[in-house]
């Protein structure tokens, strides 16, 4: 395959990778009883829309990791070891991600399914066990760190607008302070930081490097 297709495949992922993302955002806080969380996640999981609004968000972080891999693909010549490094955190903070929503959508349903396993979640036991806490700890920091090199990269690269690497650290930003203080404020991170991608995405389809 010519890197040419290649570059407008990881454009057209990134931009439904991010619009994907978007309305897994949206619908997560608007279909399922948010309110319920910090008394008992298990409310959520027992929701109707909860294995389906789960879904979204999978397609759309394998998306995203091809269309990062095209952006990298781009760039990478010019990236450094200082874009290596960010490009290498982005992508292991997706996969974080992807790991998180396969068990969100095919074991959280099952374990609040059983009646006895319920205050697992209810009771925060899962959220507050040690592995949990390292495993969220970890994520947040590659993803953290990962945002951070990667889009300084593409503020310094020729290859794209200076406007997508800002508006992807802002909305991630934003997405990661987001739920302490308004669960709508993280959503409007999710959009700015998709306007970012889709600035991405069309700048890869419309200038192809062969």
């Amino acid at each position: 395959m010519k890197f040419s297709t290649l570059q407008r495949l990881g454009g057209i992922a990134i931009i439904l990778g991010s619009a994907l993302l978007t309305a897994w955002a949206v619908c997560w806080t608007t279909l399922l009883p948010v309110q319920e969380r910090a008394r008992d996640v298990s409310l959520m999981i027992l929701d109707p829309n909860w294995i389906w609004i789960a879904s979204v968000a999978f397609p759309g972080t394998i998306l995203m990791i091809f269309g990062f891999t095209a952006v990298y693909a781009r760039i990478y010549k010019s990236a450094g070891i200082f874009g290596f490094f960010g490009y290498v955190f982005v992508i292991l903070a997706y996969l974080f991600q992807a790991a998180q929503i396969t068990w969100e959508v095919f074991l959280y349903p099952i374990i609040v399914s059983y009646a006895p396993s319920i205050a697992l979640f209810r009771d925060r036991i899962i959220m507050h066990h040690p592995q949990f806490i390292l495993y969220k700890w970890i994520a947040s920091i590659t993803i953290l760190v990962g945002v951070i090199l990667f889009c300084i990269t593409l503020i310094r690269s020729r290859e794209f607008p200076k406007s997508a690497g800002i508006l992807i650290l802002g909305g991630a930003i934003i997405y990661a302070v987001g739920p302490a203080i308004n669960i709508y404020l993280a959503i409007g991170g999710v959009v700015i930081l998709s306007i970012g991608c889709f600035v991405l995405g069309f700048k890869m389809l419309s200038n192809v490097v062969e």
